[in-house]
């Protein structure tokens, strides 16, 4: 009988010589195409510390559509970094996932990859940025996670060393959180709680009473001509001694590094700032993190920006998918989420691979409000 059994499985788990993926197109669109998957090297051969995953979800982020219907992609790639689902390999030194596991993560879509993407039935991902999904959580919910999330987990817990969520320091530090309505912001408010951390953020006042459930102690519209005034009143005698900023634009990094006390302190940005900007204050040092690093290769950026491999990067987050994410999960339910932790608001699409599309012109033609859309592939 056991026999049968593992027949049965190897049929089911076996790899398509062709898959369905996004490709991106010389004109700037994207088009399903097929490609070879089974005979890939990589997907024979797989690295043995990568996973292949059966796609059922995949969730959007900014950088999708700069690629694909912007400058920075590069035609003939497979677009998509963030998705949920299924894993069906896995290489050789992998721990912390195991065949049949559910399983989210992402890859660098647009950019180099003409076999791997996550807008595709398969995708192959570096485990050190792939995380077990709790039992009850859907996988539009887990595909809404990976580089939102990550990103966050970057800037407080590896560029920071901030202590790790629900292992507080002694010391209640202040930390602000320009953008608290962005994905990033929306993960990063949750996770500096959830380390002891007395959370700052900047956002719509349409959205405070949102984000104070979330773990917010005071909020700020950014949009007030006195918000870096109100901000170091609330902060006190000791001033914040860390930010994020996850805009970077219209002036919003130099609000936060004019919030530091005199004593100054850290600042960490997602996108690049000028070097104007990078020395307004010597007090207050500024650094830029980009999540795809905790892949653990070199990379180019755009086309213009050389990136060195960080191995510490990659290492650090491994430590968290494998030892801290799915505590911060637990007792997660569908719709709902886990008593420690929220998903962002999901505007969820079916019709797969092919509406994908539709979804990269709303972001890019900005027709979304504090959302993650969200689509199902099968």
């Amino acid at each position: 009988m056991w026999v049968v059994y593992y027949r049965l499985f190897d049929k089911m788990t076996s790899l398509p010589e062709s898959i369905k993926a996004l490709q991106l197109q010389s004109n700037r669109t994207v088009k399903v195409v097929d490609i070879p998957f089974a005979s890939q090297d990589l997907v024979k051969n797989i690295p043995e510390d990568q996973v292949i995953i059966r796609v059922r979800a995949v969730g959007l982020n900014p950088t999708d559509w700069k690629h694909a219907l912007g400058e920075v992609g590069t035609p003939g790639t497979i677009s998509g970094c963030d998705s949920a689902g299924d894993v069906v390999k896995v290489g050789s030194a992998v721990k912390h996932l195991k065949v049949g596991d559910r399983a989210a993560g992402f890859t660098f879509g647009g950019s180099h990859q003409t076999g791997n993407g996550s807008f595709s039935e398969y995708v192959r991902f570096v485990a050190a940025v792939c995380f077990k999904v709790p039992e009850s959580m859907t996988y539009e919910e887990a595909a809404s996670f990976p580089i939102p999330h990550l990103t966050a987990v970057q800037a407080l817990y590896i560029r920071l060393n901030l202590p790790r969520p629900l292992h507080p320091g002694l010391k209640r530090e202040w930390i602000l959180i320009w953008g608290g309505s962005t994905a990033v912001g929306h993960h990063a408010v949750q996770l500096a709680a959830l380390s002891g951390l007395r959370v700052l953020v900047t956002a719509s006042s349409a959205v405070h009473d949102e984000l104070k459930a979330l773990g917010a102690e005071a909020c700020f519209d950014y949009k007030d001509a006195d918000v870096v005034e109100k901000i170091r009143k609330a902060a006190g005698e000791e001033g914040i001694s860390y930010a994020l900023d996850t805009v970077c634009e219209k002036g919003s990094t130099e609000n936060v590094i004019d919030v530091f006390p005199p004593r100054g302190g850290r600042v960490i940005t997602i996108l690049p700032i000028s070097e104007e900007v990078q020395k307004r204050r010597k007090q207050v040092s500024t650094e830029f993190t980009l999540v795809y690093t905790e892949i653990g290769f070199a990379l180019r950026l755009g086309h213009v920006l050389d990136i060195p491999a960080m191995p510490e990067d990659k290492a650090g987050t491994l430590d968290y998918v494998s030892n801290y994410i799915l505590t911060v999960l637990e007792g997660w339910k569908a719709g709902q989420g886990s008593p420690k932790f929220k998903t962002q608001r999901l505007r969820r699409f079916e019709g797969g691979l092919e509406r994908i599309t539709e979804g990269l012109e709303i972001m890019r033609d900005g027709n979304y409000g504090r959302e993650k859309l969200v689509f199902t592939i099968a």
